[in-house]
């Protein structure tokens, strides 16, 4: 671990999509309650690391997602999902540090999935957004894309999609730290009645040192309070994140 960063350190960085630390989390979620009786459950396992590269006026942030999925609604199939991959630059302020940064990028979806219904069939793209504000023990923000579908199997239906993530963390002490989310998302192709996914819940997490690497143990859970006909009411999620430090 690097002179000086503590557990507390870790976790306030790993609170920051801005941050230029590499680390590489693995986020298991449960889907309950899914399909028309609410009788189903759909698994994913995000394989999502972080990769910064920082130069003289500012930080270019990677952050490739890559779902595997087991699925029993609509189809009980099980296989890889779209790589959906986001980047983004945060210009540095003249000489200075500031609590508030703000970037901008590219959002990419690939057709990866192992079969048509783990995945959207086309590929996708459009521009993505990040803002964070660090204040005390706070860290708040947001994650913001657009992606439109560009090209894919033509008897699928596009893609038009926003998602918007704000987030509030509030660090404690000893490498803990509590967090509020909502990764909601917008789909510009369905009927209004099922076009938002608000869930909105929270994570409890904990920094430890394994041998030489900090690593991250988290657990959440989230609520749909808007969703799509069929989709799930509810999501269990626990996480391990390994950071890279040198």
């Amino acid at each position: 671990q690097e002179s000086g960063q503590s557990a507390d350190d870790i976790a306030r960085k790993l609170a920051d999509p801005g941050a230029p630390m590499i680390s590489v989390p693995l986020q298991y979620n449960y889907l309950r309650e899914v399909g028309p009786g609410g009788d189903a459950h759909n698994q994913q396992l995000k394989v999502q690391p972080v990769i910064p590269f920082v130069g003289e006026n500012g930080k270019f942030i990677l952050r490739p997602i890559l779902p595997y999925q087991w699925n029993q609604f609509p189809d009980s199939k099980t296989g890889l999902g779209d790589l959906f991959v986001q980047g983004y630059y945060i210009p540095s302020r003249a000489g200075k540090a500031s609590p508030t940064e703000i970037g901008f990028g590219g959002a990419v979806l690939f057709d990866t999935a192992s079969h048509s219904g783990l995945g959207t069939g086309k590929y996708s793209l459009g521009p993505t957004f990040v803002l964070v504000h660090k204040t005390g023990k706070w860290t708040v923000g947001a994650l913001a894309n657009h992606v439109w579908s560009v090209a894919g199997d033509s008897d699928r239906e596009d893609v038009s999609q926003t998602a918007l993530q704000p987030f509030f963390n509030r660090q404690l002490s000893n490498g803990w730290s509590l967090g509020i989310t909502s990764e909601s998302t917008y789909n510009w192709k369905a009927d209004s009645r099922d076009a938002w996914t608000v869930p909105i819940g929270g994570t409890v997490s904990k920094v430890v040192k394994i041998g030489a690497m900090p690593v991250s143990f988290s657990l959440g859970g989230f609520y749909n309070v808007d969703r799509p006909e069929f989709a799930n009411r509810w999501t269990a999620r626990a996480s391990v994140t390994f950071v890279i430090t040198e």
